[in-house]
């Protein structure tokens, strides 16, 4: 008894070493979709949003801040456009969307896309990630070239049909959000999306139609690993 004793004491010793030394442990869970919307405000935009979640394994001591988060988008000229966080918001699919937006928030801002899909924007903040614990939140990206975070790598979005040209070209789709992270580096977090509907033999872009008429659209991401 006396030596279980011992080799548990020595176990916790070395657990709450290792922990110490080496502080969070955090894992950036796959999104399971991208919402597309277009906020048809002052100046037109097209936003990309996500359904992000960060869990860090850590014990309750060892908490962590993200401190940027961006979004890169691989692109069939190679340029990888990258765009910065801007917003948090909660989307709504609804038959009521315009009337549903009469009650906005007073701290939030209501985007009507289209008849059907709201998106209730609240101002961004820094996300921050208890130890034993999960964040989960709907982060969004302004797709605008004046939102870039990569120099130079966002000139073909100027505007929605541009952006939304851009997003068209290629049958598929790879989204990275990048979170870095105060303690525990770059986190990334990959939702790859196939635009090409089932049994097509040649892919026939339809998004940039599909955002332009209708003004929103919700894509599932392919099951992906953790980065």
């Amino acid at each position: 008894m006396a030596g279980a004793a011992l080799i548990l004491s020595l176990t916790t010793v070395l657990t709450g070493a290792w922990f110490a030394l080496r502080g969070s442990v955090v894992t950036a869970v796959p999104p399971d979709s991208v919402f597309l919307y277009v906020d048809k405000g002052k100046a037109a935009v097209l936003t990309a949003g996500f359904d992000t979640a960060l869990v860090n394994s850590a014990s309750g001591n060892y908490g962590d801040v993200v401190t940027r988060i961006t979004l890169e988008i691989d692109a069939p000229d190679g340029r990888r456009p990258a765009f910065d966080y801007e917003t948090l918001f909660s989307p709504v699919l609804s038959e009521n969307a315009e009337a549903q937006a009469e009650d906005c928030p007073v701290t939030a801002r209501c985007v009507v896309a289209g008849r059907q899909f709201l998106a209730i924007e609240e101002p961004r903040r820094t996300l921050d990630v208890p130890g034993g614990a999960s964040r989960s939140e709907y982060i969004g990206f302004v797709l605008h070239k004046s939102n870039c975070a990569r120099g130079g790598a966002c000139d073909a979005f100027v505007d929605v049909p541009s952006a939304a040209r851009a997003l068209s070209q290629a049958e598929s789709l790879t989204f990275r959000v990048h979170y870095r992270l105060y303690s525990d580096g770059e986190k990334v977090a990959v939702c790859r999306v196939n635009l090409k509907f089932p049994g097509q033999t040649a892919y026939q872009p339809w998004l940039e139609q599909r955002l332009t008429t209708t003004g929103w659209v919700v894509l599932a991401c392919e099951r992906d690993t953790v980065a």
